[in-house]
Protein backbone atom coordinates (compact mmCIF):
# COMPACT_ATOMS: atom_id res chain seq x y z
CA UNK A 1 0.00 0.00 0.00
CA UNK A 2 2.62 2.33 0.98
CA UNK A 3 4.51 2.09 -3.00
CA UNK A 4 4.63 3.31 -5.93
CA UNK A 5 1.29 3.53 -6.60
CA UNK A 6 0.37 5.29 -3.10
CA UNK A 7 2.98 7.98 -3.75
CA UNK A 8 1.32 8.27 -7.55
CA UNK A 9 -1.63 9.02 -5.81
CA UNK A 10 -0.23 11.61 -3.32
CA UNK A 11 1.06 13.50 -6.11
CA UNK A 12 -2.37 13.33 -7.88
CA UNK A 13 -4.36 14.84 -5.08
CA UNK A 14 -1.63 17.53 -4.70
CA UNK A 15 -1.76 18.54 -8.42
CA UNK A 16 -5.30 18.99 -7.98
CA UNK A 17 -5.51 21.02 -4.68
CA UNK A 18 -2.50 23.17 -5.63
CA UNK A 19 -4.25 26.37 -5.92
CA UNK A 20 -6.28 25.50 -3.02
CA UNK A 21 -5.93 27.95 0.09
CA UNK A 22 -7.92 26.70 3.46
CA UNK A 23 -7.86 30.27 4.73
CA UNK A 24 -11.11 31.22 2.29
CA UNK A 25 -13.27 28.07 2.65
CA UNK A 26 -16.15 30.15 1.53
CA UNK A 27 -13.63 29.77 -1.90
CA UNK A 28 -12.65 26.57 -1.35
CA UNK A 29 -15.42 24.85 0.78
CA UNK A 30 -14.21 21.30 -0.34
CA UNK A 31 -10.82 21.99 1.70
CA UNK A 32 -13.28 22.62 5.20
CA UNK A 33 -14.12 18.90 4.64
CA UNK A 34 -11.44 17.33 4.28
CA UNK A 35 -9.23 19.11 7.18
CA UNK A 36 -12.43 17.80 9.06
CA UNK A 37 -12.22 14.44 7.92
CA UNK A 38 -8.60 13.98 8.78
CA UNK A 39 -8.85 14.92 12.22
CA UNK A 40 -12.19 12.84 12.50
CA UNK A 41 -10.35 9.54 11.16
CA UNK A 42 -7.44 10.65 13.28
CA UNK A 43 -9.10 10.76 16.82
CA UNK A 44 -10.90 7.57 15.97
CA UNK A 45 -7.57 5.83 16.32
CA UNK A 46 -6.80 7.44 19.45
CA UNK A 47 -10.06 7.15 21.98
CA UNK A 48 -12.08 9.74 20.01
CA UNK A 49 -14.72 9.39 17.46
CA UNK A 50 -18.25 7.51 18.29
CA UNK A 51 -16.38 4.51 19.95
CA UNK A 52 -14.50 6.92 22.58
CA UNK A 53 -14.48 10.38 23.81
CA UNK A 54 -16.94 12.15 20.91
CA UNK A 55 -15.73 15.53 22.24
CA UNK A 56 -12.13 14.61 20.99
CA UNK A 57 -11.36 17.84 18.32
CA UNK A 58 -8.98 18.89 16.79
CA UNK A 59 -6.85 20.93 13.71
CA UNK A 60 -4.46 20.44 10.99
CA UNK A 61 -0.71 21.88 11.57
CA UNK A 62 2.28 22.28 9.11
CA UNK A 63 4.30 19.30 11.36
CA UNK A 64 4.76 18.05 15.02
CA UNK A 65 6.71 20.60 16.23
CA UNK A 66 3.87 22.91 14.89
CA UNK A 67 1.33 21.11 16.70
CA UNK A 68 3.62 21.36 19.88
CA UNK A 69 4.04 24.95 19.96
CA UNK A 70 0.31 25.41 18.80
CA UNK A 71 -0.89 23.42 21.90
CA UNK A 72 1.67 25.22 24.21
CA UNK A 73 0.54 28.59 23.21
CA UNK A 74 -3.53 27.02 24.07
CA UNK A 75 -2.07 25.52 27.72
CA UNK A 76 -0.72 28.67 28.58
CA UNK A 77 -3.16 30.72 27.32
CA UNK A 78 -6.02 28.66 29.15
CA UNK A 79 -4.14 28.20 32.37
CA UNK A 80 -3.48 32.22 32.15
CA UNK A 81 -7.68 33.05 31.78
CA UNK A 82 -9.04 29.78 33.91
CA UNK A 83 -6.60 29.21 36.57
CA UNK A 84 -4.93 32.70 36.73
CA UNK A 85 -1.35 31.74 36.15
CA UNK A 86 1.04 34.10 35.10
CA UNK A 87 4.02 32.71 35.36
CA UNK A 88 3.36 29.17 33.78
CA UNK A 89 5.81 26.03 34.32
CA UNK A 90 5.83 22.60 32.25
CA UNK A 91 6.93 19.37 33.30
CA UNK A 92 8.47 17.51 30.58
CA UNK A 93 11.18 14.36 30.75
CA UNK A 94 14.73 14.66 29.20
CA UNK A 95 13.83 12.54 26.45
CA UNK A 96 11.24 14.44 25.63
CA UNK A 97 10.86 16.34 21.76
CA UNK A 98 13.36 19.68 21.27
CA UNK A 99 10.45 21.13 20.21
CA UNK A 100 9.21 21.90 23.72
CA UNK A 101 12.56 23.51 24.25
CA UNK A 102 11.70 25.71 21.79
CA UNK A 103 8.19 26.47 22.38
CA UNK A 104 9.24 27.16 26.25
CA UNK A 105 11.46 29.62 24.53
CA UNK A 106 8.58 31.68 22.74
CA UNK A 107 5.80 31.41 24.87
CA UNK A 108 7.67 32.24 28.39
CA UNK A 109 7.13 28.89 29.90
CA UNK A 110 9.34 27.85 32.87
CA UNK A 111 10.64 24.33 31.11
CA UNK A 112 11.15 21.71 34.20
CA UNK A 113 12.91 19.32 33.00
CA UNK A 114 13.42 16.01 34.99
CA UNK A 115 14.97 12.43 34.37
CA UNK A 116 13.47 9.38 33.10
CA UNK A 117 13.88 6.15 35.08
CA UNK A 118 15.84 3.68 33.84
CA UNK A 119 13.37 2.26 31.81
CA UNK A 120 13.87 5.41 29.59
CA UNK A 121 10.35 6.61 30.44
CA UNK A 122 9.11 9.42 32.18
CA UNK A 123 7.16 8.11 35.33
CA UNK A 124 4.44 9.74 37.27
CA UNK A 125 6.47 9.77 40.57
CA UNK A 126 9.09 11.87 39.11
CA UNK A 127 6.31 14.64 37.83
CA UNK A 128 5.05 14.42 41.21
CA UNK A 129 8.23 15.62 43.18
CA UNK A 130 8.19 18.51 40.46
CA UNK A 131 5.01 19.53 40.74
CA UNK A 132 4.23 23.34 41.55
CA UNK A 133 1.35 25.98 42.47
CA UNK A 134 2.31 27.03 38.57
CA UNK A 135 2.50 23.95 36.83
CA UNK A 136 0.26 24.69 33.86
CA UNK A 137 1.25 21.26 31.92
CA UNK A 138 2.65 17.88 31.61
CA UNK A 139 3.96 16.26 28.64
CA UNK A 140 4.39 12.12 27.94
CA UNK A 141 5.82 10.80 25.29
CA UNK A 142 4.27 8.07 22.88
CA UNK A 143 7.08 7.01 22.12
CA UNK A 144 9.79 9.06 23.29
CA UNK A 145 11.87 10.10 19.95
CA UNK A 146 15.56 8.86 21.46
CA UNK A 147 14.54 5.30 22.49
CA UNK A 148 11.17 4.29 21.49
CA UNK A 149 9.54 4.07 24.24
CA UNK A 150 6.13 4.88 25.45
CA UNK A 151 6.53 6.70 28.96
CA UNK A 152 4.33 5.94 31.52
CA UNK A 153 1.21 7.55 30.62
CA UNK A 154 -1.26 6.08 33.36
CA UNK A 155 0.70 7.15 36.04
CA UNK A 156 1.15 10.28 34.91
CA UNK A 157 -2.37 11.01 34.41
CA UNK A 158 -3.19 10.22 38.09
CA UNK A 159 -0.85 12.90 38.95
CA UNK A 160 -2.28 15.18 36.56
CA UNK A 161 -6.05 14.75 37.86
CA UNK A 162 -4.91 15.20 41.44
CA UNK A 163 -3.63 18.49 40.55
CA UNK A 164 -5.54 19.57 37.72
CA UNK A 165 -3.01 19.69 35.38
CA UNK A 166 -3.43 19.86 31.07
CA UNK A 167 -1.74 16.38 30.29
CA UNK A 168 -0.46 16.41 26.40
CA UNK A 169 0.37 13.05 24.70
CA UNK A 170 3.21 13.44 22.06
CA UNK A 171 2.44 10.59 19.62
CA UNK A 172 4.05 12.68 16.66
CA UNK A 173 5.84 9.61 15.73
CA UNK A 174 3.87 6.91 17.53
CA UNK A 175 -0.15 7.62 16.67
CA UNK A 176 0.10 6.26 13.22
CA UNK A 177 2.04 2.98 14.67
CA UNK A 178 0.83 2.19 18.15
CA UNK A 179 -2.79 1.81 17.86
CA UNK A 180 -2.36 -0.64 15.18
CA UNK A 181 0.50 -2.50 17.01
CA UNK A 182 -2.06 -2.80 19.73
CA UNK A 183 -4.47 -4.18 17.71
CA UNK A 184 -2.36 -6.54 16.55
CA UNK A 185 -1.80 -8.39 19.94
CA UNK A 186 1.27 -6.16 20.51
CA UNK A 187 1.45 -5.11 24.46
CA UNK A 188 1.31 -1.57 23.79
CA UNK A 189 0.38 0.47 27.20
CA UNK A 190 -2.36 2.65 27.25
CA UNK A 191 -1.33 6.15 26.24
CA UNK A 192 -4.03 8.14 24.15
CA UNK A 193 -7.47 9.91 24.93
CA UNK A 194 -8.97 6.39 26.56
CA UNK A 195 -7.32 6.83 29.68
CA UNK A 196 -8.62 9.97 31.70
CA UNK A 197 -6.66 13.02 32.74
CA UNK A 198 -5.37 13.29 28.79
CA UNK A 199 -6.07 16.13 27.76
CA UNK A 200 -4.23 16.92 24.15
CA UNK A 201 -2.51 14.80 21.76
CA UNK A 202 -0.15 15.40 18.42
CA UNK A 203 0.25 12.93 16.08
CA UNK A 204 2.07 13.38 12.72
CA UNK A 205 0.09 12.28 9.42
CA UNK A 206 3.23 12.97 7.57
CA UNK A 207 5.14 10.28 9.41
CA UNK A 208 3.66 6.95 9.55
CA UNK A 209 0.41 8.47 8.03
CA UNK A 210 2.16 8.31 4.72
CA UNK A 211 1.29 11.15 3.98
CA UNK A 212 3.67 13.98 2.30
CA UNK A 213 5.91 16.78 4.35
CA UNK A 214 4.02 19.08 5.95
CA UNK A 215 0.89 17.74 7.80
CA UNK A 216 0.36 17.09 11.28
CA UNK A 217 -2.85 17.10 13.30
CA UNK A 218 -3.12 18.39 17.10
CA UNK A 219 -5.81 16.93 19.03
CA UNK A 220 -8.01 18.68 22.11
CA UNK A 221 -10.34 16.75 24.34
CA UNK A 222 -13.05 19.39 24.36
CA UNK A 223 -13.71 22.66 22.45
CA UNK A 224 -13.41 24.83 24.96
CA UNK A 225 -9.16 23.69 24.90
CA UNK A 226 -8.81 23.72 21.40
CA UNK A 227 -10.25 27.38 21.25
CA UNK A 228 -7.36 28.66 23.25
CA UNK A 229 -5.01 28.37 20.19
CA UNK A 230 -7.27 30.73 18.04
CA UNK A 231 -5.95 34.59 17.71
CA UNK A 232 -9.29 37.04 17.19
CA UNK A 233 -8.67 40.25 15.97
CA UNK A 234 -11.49 42.32 16.15
CA UNK A 235 -10.22 46.15 15.90
CA UNK A 236 -8.50 45.59 12.43
CA UNK A 237 -9.43 47.71 9.62
CA UNK A 238 -8.83 44.64 7.48
CA UNK A 239 -12.33 43.65 8.75
CA UNK A 240 -13.37 40.54 11.54
CA UNK A 241 -10.26 37.76 11.64
CA UNK A 242 -9.89 34.68 13.11
CA UNK A 243 -6.74 32.18 12.25
CA UNK A 244 -7.14 29.39 13.66
CA UNK A 245 -3.15 28.70 14.11
CA UNK A 246 0.28 30.42 13.97
CA UNK A 247 -0.35 30.51 9.70
CA UNK A 248 -2.70 32.63 7.70
CA UNK A 249 -2.45 30.80 4.35
CA UNK A 250 -1.55 27.41 4.23
CA UNK A 251 -1.25 24.72 1.72
CA UNK A 252 -4.60 22.84 0.90
CA UNK A 253 -2.37 20.45 -1.10
CA UNK A 254 -0.91 19.13 1.30
CA UNK A 255 -4.40 18.76 3.05
CA UNK A 256 -5.77 16.56 0.10
CA UNK A 257 -2.43 14.77 0.37
CA UNK A 258 -3.36 13.59 3.94
CA UNK A 259 -6.86 12.55 3.45
CA UNK A 260 -5.69 10.63 0.29
CA UNK A 261 -3.38 9.04 2.43
CA UNK A 262 -5.41 8.07 5.14
CA UNK A 263 -8.12 7.02 2.62
CA UNK A 264 -5.97 5.13 0.39
CA UNK A 265 -4.22 3.36 3.04
CA UNK A 266 -7.24 2.58 5.46
CA UNK A 267 -7.10 0.45 8.52
CA UNK A 268 -6.06 -2.72 6.78
CA UNK A 269 -3.29 -0.80 5.25
CA UNK A 270 -1.62 0.56 8.35
CA UNK A 271 -2.36 -2.83 10.23
CA UNK A 272 -0.25 -4.81 7.15
CA UNK A 273 2.62 -2.23 7.20
CA UNK A 274 2.70 -1.88 11.20
CA UNK A 275 3.45 -5.73 11.18
CA UNK A 276 5.98 -5.39 9.00
CA UNK A 277 7.46 -2.30 10.53
CA UNK A 278 7.10 -4.06 13.99
CA UNK A 279 8.90 -7.31 12.65
CA UNK A 280 12.26 -5.49 11.25
CA UNK A 281 12.45 -3.75 14.45
CA UNK A 282 11.93 -6.92 16.73
CA UNK A 283 14.77 -8.82 14.00
CA UNK A 284 16.90 -6.12 14.18
CA UNK A 285 16.86 -5.61 17.78
CA UNK A 286 17.47 -9.63 18.51
CA UNK A 287 20.71 -9.27 15.77
CA UNK A 288 21.76 -6.87 17.57
CA UNK A 289 22.12 -8.98 20.48
CA UNK A 290 24.50 -10.82 19.03
CA UNK A 291 26.93 -8.29 18.55
CA UNK A 292 29.40 -8.13 20.75
CA UNK A 293 30.00 -4.78 22.70
CA UNK A 294 26.83 -3.72 21.42
CA UNK A 295 22.87 -3.40 23.63
CA UNK A 296 19.78 -2.09 22.46
CA UNK A 297 18.58 0.50 24.38
CA UNK A 298 15.62 -0.43 26.67
CA UNK A 299 12.60 -2.00 25.59
CA UNK A 300 11.06 -0.88 22.37
CA UNK A 301 7.47 -0.33 22.23
CA UNK A 302 7.62 0.36 18.89
CA UNK A 303 9.68 0.43 15.49
CA UNK A 304 12.55 3.10 16.78
CA UNK A 305 15.73 0.97 18.29
CA UNK A 306 18.56 2.63 19.91
CA UNK A 307 21.36 0.81 20.42
CA UNK A 308 24.90 1.58 22.70
CA UNK A 309 28.05 0.76 23.47
CA UNK A 310 28.77 -1.57 26.35
CA UNK A 311 32.41 -1.59 25.59
CA UNK A 312 35.01 1.17 26.55
CA UNK A 313 36.97 0.05 23.77
CA UNK A 314 33.82 0.91 21.19
CA UNK A 315 32.82 4.16 20.45
CA UNK A 316 29.49 3.94 19.01
CA UNK A 317 29.73 7.27 17.21
CA UNK A 318 32.80 5.93 15.19
CA UNK A 319 30.08 2.67 14.44
CA UNK A 320 27.64 5.73 13.35
CA UNK A 321 30.22 7.48 10.78
CA UNK A 322 31.34 3.75 9.69
CA UNK A 323 27.59 3.07 9.12
CA UNK A 324 27.06 6.21 7.44
CA UNK A 325 30.02 5.45 4.97
CA UNK A 326 28.15 2.36 4.21
CA UNK A 327 24.70 4.21 2.71
CA UNK A 328 23.12 4.05 6.13
CA UNK A 329 21.33 6.90 8.18
CA UNK A 330 21.43 6.15 11.80
CA UNK A 331 20.48 9.34 13.74
CA UNK A 332 23.27 9.97 16.76
CA UNK A 333 21.86 10.51 20.48
CA UNK A 334 23.60 11.97 23.84
CA UNK A 335 23.08 10.99 27.14
CA UNK A 336 23.59 8.22 27.00
CA UNK A 337 26.06 7.82 23.62
CA UNK A 338 23.63 6.10 21.62
CA UNK A 339 22.08 5.77 17.69
CA UNK A 340 18.88 4.65 17.15
CA UNK A 341 17.51 2.99 13.60
CA UNK A 342 13.88 4.50 12.68
CA UNK A 343 11.98 1.51 10.43
CA UNK A 344 10.16 2.89 7.92
CA UNK A 345 7.98 0.88 4.87
CA UNK A 346 11.10 1.53 3.11
CA UNK A 347 13.29 -0.56 5.81
CA UNK A 348 10.96 -3.95 6.09
CA UNK A 349 13.33 -6.21 3.81
CA UNK A 350 16.82 -4.71 4.61
CA UNK A 351 17.53 -5.51 8.45
CA UNK A 352 19.91 -8.94 7.29
CA UNK A 353 22.37 -6.27 5.09
CA UNK A 354 21.20 -3.99 7.85
CA UNK A 355 22.73 -6.23 10.42
CA UNK A 356 26.06 -7.29 8.37
CA UNK A 357 27.04 -3.90 8.10
CA UNK A 358 26.81 -3.36 11.50
CA UNK A 359 28.82 -6.40 12.53
CA UNK A 360 31.44 -5.50 9.86
CA UNK A 361 31.76 -1.59 11.41
CA UNK A 362 32.20 -3.15 14.83
CA UNK A 363 35.17 -5.14 13.63
CA UNK A 364 36.72 -3.02 12.01
CA UNK A 365 36.85 -0.72 14.78
CA UNK A 366 38.04 -3.30 17.13
CA UNK A 367 40.95 -4.01 14.70
CA UNK A 368 42.03 -0.84 14.42
CA UNK A 369 40.12 2.29 16.95
CA UNK A 370 41.47 5.24 14.57
CA UNK A 371 39.92 3.86 11.24
CA UNK A 372 37.19 6.57 11.41
CA UNK A 373 39.34 10.13 11.06
CA UNK A 374 36.24 12.74 10.06
CA UNK A 375 32.29 12.34 10.54
CA UNK A 376 30.05 13.11 13.46
CA UNK A 377 32.24 11.35 16.14
CA UNK A 378 34.45 14.03 16.88
CA UNK A 379 31.56 16.36 17.60
CA UNK A 380 29.57 14.26 19.69
CA UNK A 381 32.79 13.10 21.83
CA UNK A 382 33.33 17.09 22.49
CA UNK A 383 29.95 18.00 23.06
CA UNK A 384 29.17 14.70 26.29
CA UNK A 385 32.76 15.37 27.59
CA UNK A 386 32.26 19.63 27.42
CA UNK A 387 30.70 21.02 31.36
CA UNK A 388 30.25 24.02 28.90
CA UNK A 389 26.98 23.33 27.38
CA UNK A 390 27.02 27.28 26.18
CA UNK A 391 29.88 26.81 24.35
CA UNK A 392 28.45 23.15 22.69
CA UNK A 393 25.30 25.75 21.78
CA UNK A 394 27.41 28.20 20.28
CA UNK A 395 29.45 25.30 17.76
CA UNK A 396 25.23 24.68 17.03
CA UNK A 397 24.91 28.15 15.84
CA UNK A 398 27.90 28.15 13.92
CA UNK A 399 26.96 25.22 12.01
CA UNK A 400 23.08 26.43 11.06
CA UNK A 401 24.53 29.75 9.81
CA UNK A 402 27.45 27.82 7.46
CA UNK A 403 23.97 25.77 6.70
CA UNK A 404 22.13 28.73 5.47
CA UNK A 405 24.59 30.86 3.70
Amino acid sequence: MAGKEHLDLLLEAYGIYSHTNPLHTDVWPSMRQLESDVIAMTASMLGGGVNGNSHVCGAMTGGGSESILTMMKASRDYARHVRGIRQPEMIIGDSAHAAYFKGAEYFKIRLVMVPVGPDYRLSGKAVRKAVTRNTILVIASAPGFPHGVVDHVEDIAKVTRRYNLLLHVDACLGGFVLPFARKLGYPIPAFDFSVAGVTSMSVDTHKFGMAHKGTSVILYHSKQLRQYQYTKITEWTGGLYISPGFAGSRSGALIATAWASLVHMGQQGFMDVTQKLMQAAHEFAEGVKRIDGLEVVGKPDMCVVAIKSISKQLNIYKVNDLMSQRGWHLNALQFPSSVHMCFTAQHTKVVPELLQDLQDSVAALKRDPNCVKDGKAPVYGMANINPDRAMVGEILVAVQDNLLD
